[in-house]
């Protein structure tokens, strides 16, 4: 497609160019998640982190006290929300509160787009944890919510640029959804690996970034083929930008890998649905 290469040749121009205002790692989620990978992390540490941020402070205590997570009683300070969720749990809200600033416009296609793009993220982090809990690779959970908010951030950036691009009026009409999604499917692991890459994130997430399309992938990279079949499930249940109901979960790769049952592949879908309701996504 003539007219996709060279509007591929235009995003890549822009950001080589500098120009684009780049999404952006949260300050206050980066030092969050420093903190919990320590052996010991510091409640106290967290809470004042979390605290700098009102906003953010508010969204905690609400999840902390939602139906999903309340105990015998409301908790009202921030140090509470964390002893009742435990630290994982309260890093993995504060990357979700924090990340979803990014997926912001002001034109209405790309709100819908980027609303559709968020909800598809989000949807994939928690099926990814819930994944690596049922398999009691308890280790990976922190690692695996992350990879899989993370995997499509390489549409993100894309989006940015088109509307960018539409904003300073150096395309004269928005393009259909159909070719931002075509532009979208040729670029995004390697756009994504770039970003990921200039956030000095750590080498797994890059990579799951890069390679959650690939035909050939790493079958020993848990965290990998979790974020893989996460996103298969998703898109059966048609949330995110390339549905696909028809999916059969079951012949997938990913699932023999992991050795998943119709019934759990059905379960994961469940949790999704059901996490994504209490997140507010």
């Amino acid at each position: 497609m003539p007219e996709v290469l060279t509007f591929i040749d235009m995003v890549n121009a822009q950001l080589d160019s500098g120009q684009v205002p780049m999404p952006v790692f949260n300050a206050c989620a980066h030092q969050v998640q420093q903190e919990i990978s320590k052996q010991d992390p510091d409640i106290r540490h967290l809470a004042k982190l979390i605290m700098q941020d009102q906003a953010l402070t508010g969204h905690v205590l609400r999840i902390a006290n939602s139906a999903f997570y309340r105990g015998l009683s409301e908790v009202s300070t921030v140090d509470n929300a964390i002893k009742r969720l435990g630290t994982k749990e309260i890093a993995n809200i504060v990357l979700l509160a924090t990340q979803k600033t990014n997926f912001a416009s002001r034109d209405p296609l790309f709100k819908e787009l980027l609303d559709t793009l968020w909800r598809h993220s989000v949807g994939c982090a928690l099926g990814s944890l819930w994944l690596a809990k049922r398999l009691n690779l308890k280790e990976l959970t922190q690692e695996a919510f992350f990879a899989g908010l993370l995997h499509d951030m390489g549409k993100l950036l894309i989006l940015t640029v088109i509307d960018h691009l539409r904003e300073t009026g150096e395309i004269d009409k928005p393009p259909t959804t159909e070719f931002i999604n075509q532009v979208m499917h040729d670029l995004h692991p390697s756009k994504g690996y770039q970003l990921l890459t200039a956030w000095n994130l750590p080498q797994l997430y890059r990579e799951v970034v890069a390679q959650h399309h690939e035909e050939r992938f790493d079958a020993k990279n848990h965290v990998l083929v979790m974020v893989r079949l996460a996103n298969k499930a998703c898109n059966k249940m048609e949330i995110g930008l390339d549905a696909d109901p028809s999916l059969m979960l079951m012949a997938t790769e990913e699932a023999a890998i992991l050795g998943l049952s119709d019934v759990d592949l059905a379960e994961l879908q469940i949790k999704i649905e059901d996490s994504l309701a209490v997140s507010g996504a």
